[in-house]
């Protein structure tokens, strides 16, 4: 059997140690990955190997040469630009005659191969996916199976609400030549995205194993350090290199090792490295070659690659440091810091927690890293959550990191565009909105600052002044923590997709940026008048002067300033008598019922949450308000959005109404996307409901109270089940597994369908838990149902 090692990738989130070396060359204990998986091939008898390349391919045929120091025959496919890892092994097609078996480069594994071999050629596959578990899975495709290993559903890079097992592909795969025919070569196509997508569209046989053993994408520098560690501890089936002086400590050749230094189990030392008197070394410390460690310095779950000398005294702890380096006296690495290859830390200077030197620096001797080549702790992290990028207030979001991040952002558009800058009007939100403009115009495009507006306002912004994009700052508070908030927004004006999200993601971590030449900078243009154009638009889908004949008394809460200014003038025009509520929306139910108010309403500081009260004081459920803002919607939009959250009820409703409906993610871009070419919506956007309540209202000669008892009465109930995030997967796959066989949807979670209602279990995209939603025949029958579901969570995360 012949093998194809995809050894193109960049490793862009392993930068800098990836700047001047293709990720399969990157050393795990002082040997290069790839060098593990060409030992793997060999113990199972492959020996005739092609090895697709792209990024410095001269590093990796200088190094393995024609493969015969390592009793292989290697044959190189050079892509000249990136054909997805298809396409890369579609290029080595003429190479590929028989069954054939594709191996990534740069991740180690151990796996038998052999029996996935075995299992591959027993189901007559035309493709076989290696796959494994992993607690978190949001990095990989995910795979569910049938009873005898037939693929019946995969995702790529999902959402916490798609994943449906922790079982993911392994980017292993065994193949029949005739899998490279469904597509053509020099076409940019990948395995997971494109191909078996279409083959199960197709009804193409393929299948997933599940292997047994150790695995590793090697997927950030955490990963990378962790996967040395798990290496040392015994968890991988290689051969470590050097001798095994003691039990844990390997040594390579030609080393200086004092008797006075300490060292402490686990502890890997390369070829020719010098340990002067007093150091402590490990444990978990990997050393490669010809490196010399100072008196008295401390080297402690550390990885140093090459000829780096260690000052005395210097401490490195948790930190990466690639190879030429020099570390002065008494220096310290904090946890997370990486630093890249030839450069010069001086004596005393500190680099702090989750700090990244690129190539070619040098830190001055006492200081403290702060340059641009400074990463906060954590930039490793997904830097979205479901809204955005939130955090707290100057110290996860500061201005120096709201500046990279738009700067990322600059450098996903063509030099010139017009992107739309707006802010809540919170104080430290107008301080980020100046560094987001500054980096935005640096980058040399246009910005139209919009200043100071609610979300919806903002999003309408976007798609009025016909911008390419729009950053929208504003402040959440969120259990007690005041939060600053940055939303995206696409040229429609809807939030970015998740595929943008990650392109942000990538050209933050790398460090992108676009710099034009002087004279090639952006322009600034102040634009007045945003929120009475909004409000004109909201006017103009309503009969004002109905309205107006009503005299309609509405009690208000609105939990910002900036709110009130856009709905009191509304309501105003609309002809209806406000009454204010300052101390709270507590006291708004009583108030409705004092002054004989037609209804109330709550509305958040976005403007894109409400609390309606009718005109007895009754709260409107949140099922209700769905419900109503559906009913609102459907004489504006051809096709109304219906979340997975809502009621059956409503869904029947419509259908028997002639609606034409479409079934969404709970998020905001799903529910707004039907609405798109609209200026304003009746989703997440409480002026543009209330307005739309008051017209129905009057048009039909009915109170809120009459409007709600006439919607299908619905019994829900919603609760949150904690669970640790490592083990949101495995209970997602253990569901799935419980109910094969029964009537499920998976556009969002995982939703039971069953004759006395229907439950949700959605895990939360940030936090550590599970909300499961459950709607019934009876109320008893929601509250049963949310009590099942929350036992088997709590069950199956054990």
């Amino acid at each position: 059997m012949k093998a194809v090692i995809m050894a193109g990738g960049k490793g862009t989130r392993l930068r800098p140690l990836t700047s001047r070396l293709p990720k399969p060359m990157v050393p795990l204990l002082n040997k290069p990955c790839m060098e593990y998986i060409i030992e793997l091939l060999k113990r199972y008898g492959i020996t005739d190997i092609a090895v697709t390349v792209q990024y410095l391919p001269q590093v990796i045929q200088s190094h393995f040469g024609d493969g015969s120091d390592y009793g292989v025959r290697l044959h190189y496919f050079e892509e000249s630009s990136p054909l997805g890892t298809a396409g890369s092994v579609k290029n080595a097609e003429s190479f590929l005659d028989d069954t054939f078996i594709v191996i990534s480069g740069d991740a180690l594994t151990d796996f038998n191969l052999e029996r996935a071999i075995a299992f591959h050629r027993e189901k007559q596959a035309l493709g076989t996916l290696v796959m494994t578990r992993v607690e978190v899975p949001l990095e990989y495709g995910v795979v569910m199976t049938d009873a005898t290993g037939k693929i019946i559903r995969f995702l790529e890079k999902p959402s916490w609400s798609e994943v449906f097992s922790d079982t993911v592909n392994t980017g292993i795969y065994v193949l029949e030549p005739e899998i490279l025919s469904l597509f053509n070569r020099g076409e940019v196509f990948d395995f997971s995205k494109d191909l078996f997508p279409m083959m199960l569209d197709q009804g193409l046989p393929l299948y997933g194993y599940e292997a047994e053993g150790y695995w590793s994408d090697i997927g950030n520098l955490t990963q990378y350090r962790k996967t040395q560690l798990d290496m040392m501890d015994g968890r991988v089936n290689v051969r470590i290199p050097g001798t095994e002086i003691q039990p844990g400590v390997w040594v390579g050749q030609d080393c200086s090792l004092d008797t006075e230094a300490e060292y402490t189990a686990p502890v890997m030392i390369g070829d020719g490295t010098v340990i002067q008197p007093g150091a402590k070394v490990g444990p978990y410390a990997v050393l490669g070659r010809h490196n010399r460690v100072g008196s008295g310095a401390e080297i402690l779950r550390s990885v140093v690659w090459n000829r780096t000398y260690i000052g005395e005294a210097a401490s490195l702890s948790g930190t990466t440091v690639t190879q030429d380096v020099r570390i002065g006296t008494g220096a310290r690495l904090a946890e997370e810091s990486v630093v890249g290859t030839n450069s010069r830390i001086g004596e005393m200077a500190w680099l702090r927690s989750g700090v990244k030197l690129w190539p070619e620096k040098r830190v001055a001797p006492s200081a403290v890293l702060s340059s641009s080549l400074v990463w906060e702790q954590g930039a490793e992290a997904e830097l979205f959550g479901s809204d955005g990028i939130s955090g707290l207030i100057n110290m996860d979001l500061t201005p120096e990191k709201a500046g990279k991040i738009a700067a990322a952002f600059a450098s996903l558009f063509k030099k010139g565009s017009v992107i739309a800058v707006t802010t809540d009007g919170d104080d430290f939100g107008r301080i980020l909105r100046y560094a987001v403009t500054a980096s935005l115009l640096a980058a040399g495009h246009h910005v139209r600052d919009g200043g100071e507006m609610p979300a919806p306002v903002a999003r309408f912004t976007v798609l009025h002044l016909s911008c390419d994009a729009g950053i929208h700052l504003r402040r959440s508070s969120v259990a007690g923590e005041e939060k600053v908030v940055l939303q995206f927004f696409d040229h429609q004006g809807l939030p970015i997709d998740k595929g943008w999200e990650r392109k942000i993601e990538n050209a933050f971590l790398q460090e992108e940026a676009l710099r034009p030449a002087e004279g090639g900078y952006g322009c600034l243009e102040p634009v007045n008048g945003m929120m009475e154009a909004y409000r004109r638009e909201v006017l103009q889908e309503v009969d004002v002067a109905a309205i107006r004949e009503h005299g309609i008394k509405v009690v208000l809460y609105a939990a910002d300033s900036r709110v009130f200014s856009v709905v009191q003038p509304l309501l105003g025009e609309l002809g209806c008598r406000v009454v204010t509520v300052i101390g709270g929306n507590g006291q708004l139910s009583q108030e409705v019922k004092d002054n004989r108010a037609d209804l109330g309403i709550a509305i958040d500081g976005s403007a894109q949450s409400f609390t309606l009260f009718t005109e007895t004081g009754r709260i409107v459920t949140e099922a209700e308000t769905v419900m109503l803002q559906t009913l609102l919607a459907v004489s504006r939009q051809q096709q109304v959005p219906v979340p997975v959250t809502a009621p059956s009820a409503l869904e029947e409703w419509l259908e028997q109404s002639g609606i034409q409906t479409l079934r969404t993610k709970g998020n905001q871009r799903a529910i707004l996307s039907p609405g798109s070419r609209r200026g304003v919506q009746i989703f997440f956007d409480a002026c543009s409901t209330l307005a739309a309540l008051l017209a129905y209202s009057t048009s039909r000669k009915q109170t809120l109270q009459q409007i709600i008892e006439a919607l299908p009465l619905v019994h829900m109930q919603t609760e949150r089940v904690a669970c640790p995030v490592e083990a949101k997967g495995r209970v997602m796959r253990r569901l799935m597994e419980e109910m094969k066989g029964r009537r499920l949807e998976l556009i969002d979670g995982i939703k039971v369908l069953m004759e006395n209602g229907w439950a949700l279990i959605l895990p939360d995209e940030e936090k550590a838990y599970f909300q499961v939603v459950a709607e019934g025949t009876t109320a008893e029958a929601a509250d049963a149902l949310v009590a099942m579901y929350k036992e088997k969570i709590l069950l199956h995360q054990r």
